[in-house]
């Protein structure tokens, strides 16, 4: 895929000569119709924000490939409130709308086709991600909630749309046939570096074998794969390039498009203006100093802000942000009649891209300055689609669409939780190697004789290399069968991915006022994926006999354990069938009334958990089924129990007087006076009985008897031990039939109630008023692992999951005048969980009995207030305005808990407020959007105690403080606290157009504030310190601007600047804190024939 860029000079080079010289007598410019298909086509796009009882956003082809940015997560950037997660790491959009996100609540669409795969993060949890080359999309449209129409594929946040190149982008106004050839090229990037360490090649024959069998730990002791960061060549261009030709045909029975596009840019530079937002000009001995000892750090309103300008200092490079893509794309309508047609699609894309893990950013002090790249991503994807509709002019019962799509994904992404060129076997003879030289002791700086043990260490470390470099190439090192420790692409994550789908759907027109619609679709999902452990598995069996954490006895081969690996392969068949009605009726002219309702139903398996199990007995299996207390209590005492304890306690002591006593006057025999041993036993035996029989009758004469077993156990439930007094015991919290550790019936409230951790009693052992309950010890990580039932074995050995329900929509929109218009909605949705929710690997390797599931259930509320100012502006060609709340209540929803299960929660809230605005006048233009996010709360009772991570009480606190039930974002080891959007965001558009609108000036301004209300901060406002959260932005205004000139019908001219004022700043939401792109400079030119 390597292109010279002078390939594209020569088009624009003619095409300007041309221009200069075909019409040399005209000395003024000609007047250029704006409104050709494609202007048309982006018009009807803005208008439909404000013609839709839904809020909406739209990017026309034009905002697109002006502001197309440096990521596919710049496709969305523009829309208000809109946000990918992930922005500049992952080569693919994962979209947020209005605070929500993830698997399967926000669809993807291209052409009607869903791609969606979920890839792991670490710590920073998943990406739901959308792979697409945005080179080929010609508009965005971001549905903002659920809605239920044609298609029965809206989400329940919102859906994107996304569509591709059309002949009517193509072909100018009143033609049959175009050609676009479009190209261009910025500054502000530069060629990524490959990766340092061989890959495929023996570890010890490389110049730091000791480098590459640190796994996740390379990323702080590893020095051999870093690079020192670069500052030159930030104003270069042709290190961004990009092309595209498109050729399209139109008749009134065919229409045909094929475009190739091109795309190659290295890696950005960062912005150069406030990096001291993110700790520029610190060292990494500040940082750990500042948010280890700083008593204020906790005190701060969101002190997680990333000082990630240490790492990646402003105006430098960027790595892991390059992105290379190659796509074709073709088109095909067929149109039998003014009613009938017949469309097809098929798109090919190749993708290279920089990712890296969020975990692998952070670097170490003798790091410090240096950067690491790894191996570049790879995607293919292929998609198809096909679409019929039937519209007869006629016949008010028929409107029919159908259609069917298949998505190819073959990816391998860095997302598997090693590092490159790691080693997944190990050689026991080579780590023994240098064992017999004598390391220096070991001096810190400032201590005496310092110098002279760096002299020592260096000198050792010469020795060992040398004695490594000979065993590496002696005949007596243990041999590298099949390629055993050889370096691996232990980063890699292989998956197949494929999509299918089918749908239906019909509108009969019962009356002029009444529209009823059905539809359906049905769609299945297969995922396979590996990682090298996976691929290595046989050769692991072969040569250690599996993952065992060691090796054969007469072998040096070491295997690791199978958890080393970090991430696990995912296999599994999703499929869902949705069918569904609604009903538009209009009583009056004033009133439209929306009704209608979506079934769903699905099926799962889960293939890898079949694996996993195949070759297993339930015996075998283990998994962690309770959650155990231990605690010490003593038992009810009563006057019958203190009556025996005095015996006990009383006779003990008495009974020792008496054998004295005994013994004194009847001494016991000894050995030495008998000749035999047996004689000396028998005596012995009497003068025991004798003394037994005296003791107990003494003891009857005080009053006493000899203690029995009861007595010995009530001594023992009363008696002190190691400070504590009654008998310890265990009692558990069992799971409930969905696998939840449901506070309703724990050991919490059932047995360690208020009024029984108050319980006192006298206790005759202590001779004190004493609790009942000593001490509780509850430890919610360590659960007891018990092996399944064999009715829980028998659904494992299935792995299948079905489940169906139905969710009802509801609107009202009053038309008040012409111009004016309110209306509402109430939408539910019930969405089943996802392949990803419902299969065992990456992210969630727990093996689990199948429990039972519910539908996470959302339940949405819209107002909205519309109205067309051109009423009161007639000199406006558009002016619209509209204020939109929402209110999306979401039950039983998916998250991981603090033992990474996947579980489901009782409920989250969000709300906001939106509002929109345009005004175009002509030779002005303006936009405006803000979204204000209300509200952002994940409430669980069960959560509240389980994140504490375990129950402890003793007689010397009080009862265990529960976290707040409901707290910002989500749960403590979960997902949904990475998508919190920020508190507000603001967009803007201005422009004019001058000279007949050959010429248009434009500026976006993009604003972002915090997240205000983090999961965090919830905590530590309710007094609890030190709680973990995701890393977050400082706000930031950006700014960008064009000049687009059309020289005539054949060429436009552009120039695009963004991030003009070159600032430093991170994108929300994302998981790996790479800094944004710094201020770049485009030129590109479209060509029209």
């Amino acid at each position: 895929m390597k292109h010279k860029f002078s390939f594209m000079l020569c088009p624009l080079t003619l095409l300007i000569h041309q221009s200069i010289y075909a019409s040399p007598q005209i000395n003024q410019l000609d007047t250029i119709s704006v409104l050709g298909t494609s202007e048309s086509k982006a018009q009807a796009g803005k208008d439909k924000m404000f013609s839709e009882n839904q809020v909406t956003e739209y990017k026309s082809k034009k905002e697109i490939e002006t502001y197309k940015g440096h990521s596919v997560a710049d496709l969305l950037t523009g829309t208000t409130g809109v946000y990918s997660g992930d922005a500049r790491n992952s080569g693919a959009l994962d979209p947020n709308i209005r605070g929500v996100q993830g698997q399967g609540r926000i669809p993807v669409l291209v052409d009607g086709t869903e791609q969606a795969i979920t890839v792991w993060r670490g710590f920073a949890g998943v990406s739901n991600r959308n792979y697409l080359d945005p080179f080929l999309i010609s508009g965005v449209t971001v549905e903002k909630g659920p809605n239920l129409n044609r298609t029965l594929d809206s989400g329940a946040a919102g859906t994107i749309r996304l569509t591709t190149l059309e002949p009517d982008d193509i072909i100018k106004k009143g033609e049959k046939f175009g050609i676009e050839f479009k190209a261009e090229t910025a500054n502000n990037s530069i060629k990524q570096r490959g990766y340092p360490v061989p890959i495929g090649q023996d570890f010890r024959k490389l110049n730091h074998p000791e480098d590459m069998g640190l796994g996740a730990f390379s990323a702080y002791f590893r020095t051999s794969d870093r690079y020192p960061a670069r500052a030159k060549g930030r104003n270069k261009f042709f290190n961004d390039n990009a092309y595209r030709l498109a050729i399209a045909t139109k008749d009134e029975h065919f229409e045909g498009l094929f475009a190739y596009a091109y795309r190659n840019k290295g890696n950005y530079f960062s912005g150069g203006k406030g990096g001291h937002n993110y700790g520029e000009g610190k060292t990494l001995d500040e940082y750990a100093q500042a948010h280890d000892f700083d008593p204020n750090y906790y005190r701060s309103d969101d002190p997680y802000i990333p000082w990630i300008a240490i790492v990646y200092h402003p105006k430098k490079e960027v790595p892991n942000t390059s992105f290379e893509s190659e796509s074709y794309l073709g088109k095909a309508t067929i149109k039998f009649n003014d009613h009938t047609k017949w469309k097809f699609g098929l798109r090919h894309s190749d993708m290279h891209y920089g990712e890296i893990m969020p975990s692998r950013l952070w670097q170490t002090s003798y790091q410090q300055g240096t950067v690491l790249q790894w191996p570049l991503a790879h995607v293919k994807q292929m998609a198809i689609n096909t679409d019929f509709e039937y519209n007869p002019e006629n016949n008010k019962w028929v409107n029919l669409r159908l259609g069917a799509y298949a998505v190819f994904n073959h990816a391998k992404t860095n997302t598997s939780g090693g590092s490159p060129s790691d080693i997944i076997f190990d050689d026991m003879g080579f780590n023994a190697v240098g064992t017999d030289l004598d390391a220096p002791e070991i001096k810190q700086p400032g201590e005496e004789g310092y110098e002279q043990y760096l002299i020592e260490k260096e000198e050792y470390i010469k020795q060992i290399r040398q004695k490594w470099k000979e065993y590496a190439a002696s005949n007596n090192k243990t041999p590298n069968i099949k390629g055993v420790f050889d370096t691996k692409e232990a980063q890699a994550q292989w998956s197949k991915d494929n999509h299918y789908g089918v749908y239906v759907s019909n509108r009969f027109e019962v009356t002029p006022k009444l529209n009823f619609n059905v539809m359906s679709n049905y769609k299945w999902e297969n995922l396979n994926s590996e990682n090298e452990f996976t691929k290595n598995t046989p050769l692991a069996n072969e040569v250690c006999g599996g993952w065992v954490g060691g090796g054969k006895p007469d072998s040096n081969i070491y295997c690791p354990s199978w958890d080393y690996h970090m991430s696990g392969e995912r296999h599994g068949k999703r499929k869902e069938l949705n069918v569904g009605f609604n009903f538009q009726y209009s009583p009056v002219d004033w009133l439209v009334l929306d009704a209608g309702a979506k079934y769903t139903h699905y099926k799962s398996r889960d293939d890898g958990l079949r694996k996993q199990i195949q070759d297993k007995q339930r015996e075998e299996v283990w998994y962690p089924a309770a959650i155990s207390f231990t605690y010490r209590e003593l038992p009810n005492i009563t006057e019958d129990m203190i009556k025996k304890y005095n015996n006990y306690k009383n006779s003990g002591i008495k009974g020792a007087e008496f054998q004295n006593e005994f013994s004194k006057n009847n001494p016991e025999p000894k050995r030495s006076n008998y000749n035999t041993s047996e004689e000396w036993r028998k005596d012995r035996r009497i003068w025991s009985r004798n003394r037994r029989e005296y003791v107990n009758a003494k003891l009857i004469e005080s009053n006493l008897s000899e203690p029995t077993y009861e007595d010995y156990h009530i001594a023992k439930s009363l008696e002190e031990r190691n400070g504590f007094s009654g008998e310890e015991k265990t009692i558990y919290w069992e799971r409930d039939q969905y696998g939840n550790f449901n506070l309703d019936n724990s050991p919490i409230n059932k047995y360690f109630t208020d009024d029984k951790l108050k319980e006192e009693q006298f206790n005759p052992a202590t001779g004190k008023v004493e609790k009942t309950i000593q001490y509780v010890v509850g430890n919610f990580s360590g659960l007891e692992r018990r092996n399944p039932t064999e009715e829980q074995w028998e659904k494992m050995k299935k792995a299948k999951r079905t489940a169906h329900a139905w969710a009802p929509a509801f609107g009202a929109t009053v038309l008040v005048t012409d111009n004016i218009r309110i209306y509402a909605r109430y939408t539910e949705t019930k969405r089943m969980p996802s392949i990803f929710e419902d299969t065992i690997g990456y992210s969630i390797t727990e093996l689990h009995p199948f429990y039972d599931r519910k539908p996470e259930h959302s339940k949405n509320i819209e107002i909205g207030y519309v109205q067309d100012l051109r009423g009161l502006l007639p000199n406006a060609r558009r002016a619209d305005i509209r204020l939109n709340y929402f209110h999306n209540l979401t039950k039983n929803v998916f998250d991981r808990d603090v033992n990474y299960e996947l579980k489901q929660f009782d409920k989250r809230m969000l709300s906001g407020l939106e509002f929109q605005t345009r005004y175009d006048q002509g030779n002005f233009f303006a936009d405006l959007g803000i979204v204000y996010n209300l509200k952002n709360k994940f409430c669980d009772k069960n959560s509240a105690i389980l994140d504490r991570g375990g129950w402890d009480y003793d007689i010397t606190v009080k009862r265990p403080r529960a976290l707040p039930e409901c707290v910002n974002g989500g749960n403590a080891e979960g997902y949904l606290k990475h998508t919190i959007a920020p508190k507000y965001s603001i967009t803007a558009n201005l422009g004019i157009r001058a000279l007949d609108e050959r010429l248009e000036l434009g500026t976006r301004w993009l604003y972002h504030s915090q997240v205000k209300d983090s999961r965090a901060k919830s905590l530590r406002d309710a007094g609890f310190l030190g709680s973990t959260e995701t890393n977050r932005w400082n706000p930031v205004l950006v700014v960008d601007a064009y000049a687009s000139y059309k020289v005539n019908e054949n060429l436009q001219l552009e120039l695009v600047g963004t991030n003009i004022t070159d600032r430093y700043y991170l994108d929300p939401l994302t998981r790996s804190s790479l800094p944004a792109p710094g201020r770049t400079i485009k030129l590109g030119f479209t060509a029209k024939f």
